[in-house]
């Protein structure tokens, strides 16, 4: 028998209460706080139209000027009298040395001449063994001055390693009191550069004294290098320089050829770069 279908029963639905509206709580006005006004600080041209009045104001200048460098006064002098003794002992033993050996040789003769590097000196110190050893090979010399030889070398490189030494130590000691000096000029410089700056004459003549020292002009007669040419080639592509490059080359048929490059880049002064003549590979 066929089971009857039950109807389905259906739930009650209930109705969602509404909401009830939500009370705005009122917003109290934002009180205003009192602007207070900002004095700007004083600009560098407001400072620099301040005139300088008394020591300490020049010394605030000065440590401004020097970038915050300063200087301790710790530098000793020498004895005079104990420098001037070394260096006429020196000069002495100088005089006495060559007294006993040659050495009065010019640039070109020295660039000649074979020295004792540390291959060159095995290589003769090994020959020489070898040469007591077989003295039937040493034809053309005698082995006894070539021992000589040898025994001179090693006294002249102890004497040249003292002296390298020695050397060493004084220059170490003048690069000390150069770089002092060079300090204390750089913050006499800033000094004079700043109250220049500032309107004042003296300070103009000496800034215009010491000026020079930081200036490298090229001279108008020195011919550009590479990099000078590709600087100015590089200016002239970019619209950075006004001028002109010029290259004119000719190629004969012996030689490679001989090129003149002209820059009138700088300056609009002509700059002339000629190429010795190469020759053609056969």
């Amino acid at each position: 028998m066929a089971k009857k279908k039950t109807p389905a029963t259906k739930k009650a639905t209930v109705s969602k209460k509404a909401s009830a509206p939500t009370k705005k709580t009122p917003t109290k006005p934002a009180t205003k706080k009192p602007t207070t006004t900002k004095t700007p600080p004083p600009s560098k041209k407001t400072e620099a139209a301040q005139p300088l009045t008394g020591a300490d104001d020049l010394s605030k200048l000065a440590q401004a000027a020097a970038k915050d460098a300063t200087h301790e006064n710790h530098i000793q002098e020498l004895p005079v009298t104990t420098m001037r003794i070394l260096l006429g002992e020196i000069q002495e033993k100088m005089r006495d040395f060559q007294d006993l050996a040659e050495n009065n040789l010019t640039l070109l003769q020295r660039r000649r001449k074979i020295g004792p590097g540390g291959r060159n000196y095995g290589f003769i110190e090994k020959t020489m063994d070898l040469a007591y050893a077989n003295p039937q090979f040493a034809q053309f010399f005698q082995v006894a001055d070539l021992k000589t030889a040898v025994r001179n070398i090693e006294l002249c490189r102890d004497l040249v390693v003292a002296l390298q030494a020695f050397a060493r130590a004084v220059s170490n000691t003048m690069m000390v009191f150069s770089d002092d000096a060079f300090s204390m000029s750089l913050i006499y410089y800033n000094m004079v550069k700043e109250m220049a700056r500032r309107g004042n004459p003296d300070a103009i003549e000496l800034f215009r004294t010491l000026r020079i020292f930081f200036r490298r002009p090229r001279r108008t007669s020195a011919e550009p290098t590479d990099k000078q040419l590709e600087r100015d080639l590089h200016a002239l592509l970019t619209g950075k320089k006004d001028g002109k490059i010029v290259v004119e080359n000719e190629a004969p048929k012996i030689t490679g050829g001989a090129r003149k490059v002209i820059d009138d880049v700088r300056k609009g002064k002509a700059m002339v770069k000629e190429t010795a003549e190469e020759e053609a590979e056969d």
